[in-house]
């Protein structure tokens, strides 16, 4: 069986000891770097070494950076500390001595939380696995009664309850790791707590104001990215379904259901959908998912998901090599299972074949390939827009998104069914298919009277200029 789905590992200190990284980089397909832990001398050498190990493998893998975004987290602790139920506690300033005679205190790098914290408040911490109680306010210190207990660790989210501050969706946090990823070429950008469409757009124009061309993956976690979603999906190269903190904002009674309608909407704008957070969260601590896990991963596939991301479990779990591996077993089972496109097209997409010619020619490849068991579509792309369209139009049928650059080769890394295959720049339509013919019988092994559905612009090298289906039988 041919696996489909794209899985993406967080890279966390768990998967530098000896030669993990190696290892989970010969099933992962794309690297996420969390912009809210470590130092950007730790994450410029962690993305060397994927970047040289993906090239000592063969793999084209990109890596986005994630950024915080206006996320309130607990400061550093040199160690966890224990919130005992009912006990009484301390949230201070961070630079200012933590107080002492408490059960626990933990710091808080945040002012606007003293500004808006009232008492009666209830504060959700660690992705809501706990809870306090602001039980008095000064302007130095939060006091709080435990009502739901255990570890707490350094740099976790915080949630106040009910309390509402206008936030720009970039910090000066976010600003620093922007210009940090433009420097060292990752090769998209995450945004978290996405709100509406202009927030993308303001993290595009500083993406291009230092000289980037990366794309934004927006991610869906707040209230009001649902109501936008529509114009959010427009304006992004793709969404991530973030579920912790949308389960955090909305309940976790309504994270499937969101799920669903978050890469239906996905689906139908033709962009690439991630669903992240908890996929095989018992990987933390166990060698083997739970079988509830495995479900919940092949159902985000049969949803229609690109991709799915492991965050803690390939990070800072005890097991990341086995948690990419299984994640990589459940979701080749599960591709194996999908449901097969159908053969008229969708009636989502009805209403963008009348006005887009690139997206019928697409859908047509996708067919005849289907028709007449074609051994791969091959889609010619100059930017991974064409790529994209086959990608969620194509049945069973591999696709290979041929491209001259490089980078655009790596960001297919996320695309469900692609294969990135690099191709030198040339001038006729005649050279491009003998070089794809030359590559596909050297790489590929196709055999006599095999055939290759191929889609391409004329003319050539013209990104969104789609518009030629070509079969070639070998």
């Amino acid at each position: 069986m041919t696996r489909k789905t794209k899985l993406v590992m967080t890279l966390g200190p768990a998967m530098l000891q000896g030669d993990r990284l190696r290892e989970a980089l010969r099933e992962a397909d794309a690297v996420r770097l969390n912009a809210s832990h470590g130092d950007p001398e730790t994450r410029a050498e962690n993305l060397r070494r994927v970047r040289e190990l993906a090239l000592e493998l063969g793999r084209a893998i990109p890596v986005f950076l994630d950024l915080q975004g206006p996320k309130w987290r607990i400061g550093e602790l040199a160690e966890p500390v224990e919130l005992v139920e009912g006990s009484q506690g301390v949230f201070y300033r961070t630079g200012s001595p933590a107080p002492t005679g408490l059960a626990w205190t933990a710091p808080l790098p945040h002012p606007e939380l003293f500004d808006g914290a009232e008492v009666g408040q209830h504060w959700l911490l660690d992705d809501a696995a706990l809870e306090v109680e602001i039980t008095a306010v000064t302007p130095e210190a939060l006091r709080a009664k435990v009502l739901v207990g255990g570890p707490l660790k350094g740099r976790k989210g915080v949630h106040p309850i009910g309390m509402s501050l206008n936030m720009d969706p970039l910090t000066e946090k976010d600003h620093a790791d922007i210009r940090w990823g433009v420097e060292h070429q990752v090769d998209l950008f995450a945004q978290s707590f996405v709100r509406r469409a202009s927030d993308v757009q303001q993290l595009q124009a500083i993406i291009q104001h230092l000289g980037g061309t990366q794309p934004v993956i927006a991610k869906i976690e707040h209230p009001a990215a649902l109501a936008f979603l529509e114009e959010i999906l427009d304006v992004s190269w793709g969404v991530m379904v973030a579920r912790g903190d949308l389960g955090v904002e909305l309940g976790v009674e309504r994270v499937p259901g969101l799920q669903k309608q978050i890469i239906k909407a996905a689906r139908r704008a033709l962009k690439p959908v991630i669903t992240a957070t908890q996929m095989l969260e018992s990987m933390i601590e166990h060698p083997q998912p739970t079988r509830a896990e495995a479900s919940d991963v092949a159902n985000a596939i049969w949803d229609g998901t690109d991709a799915v991301m492991l965050s803690a479990e390939s990070a800072t779990g005890k097991y990341p090599v086995e948690a990419v591996q299984w994640l990589a077993r459940i979701a080749t089972e599960a591709d194996a299972n999908v449901k097969q496109r159908a053969k008229t097209l969708p009636e989502e997409f009805a209403e963008k074949v009348l006005a887009r010619t690139d997206i019928s020619v697409a859908f047509a490849a996708c067919r005849t390939a289907d028709e007449i068991n074609a051994r791969w579509i091959v889609a010619f792309t100059e930017g991974g827009g064409t790529a994209r369209m086959v990608s969620r139009l194509a049945g069973r049928t591999p696709v290979l998104g041929a491209t001259v650059d490089e980078t655009t080769a790596r960001r297919m890394g996320l695309l469900r069914g692609v294969t990135s295959m690099l191709i030198p720049r040339v001038s006729s339509t005649d050279e491009m298919v003998e070089v794809v013919r030359e590559l596909l019988q050297a790489k590929h092994e196709l055999m006599s009277l095999d055939r290759v559905v191929m889609t391409m612009g004329l003319p050539l090298w013209k990104s969104g200029t789609t518009n030629t289906m070509k079969v070639m039988t070998f």
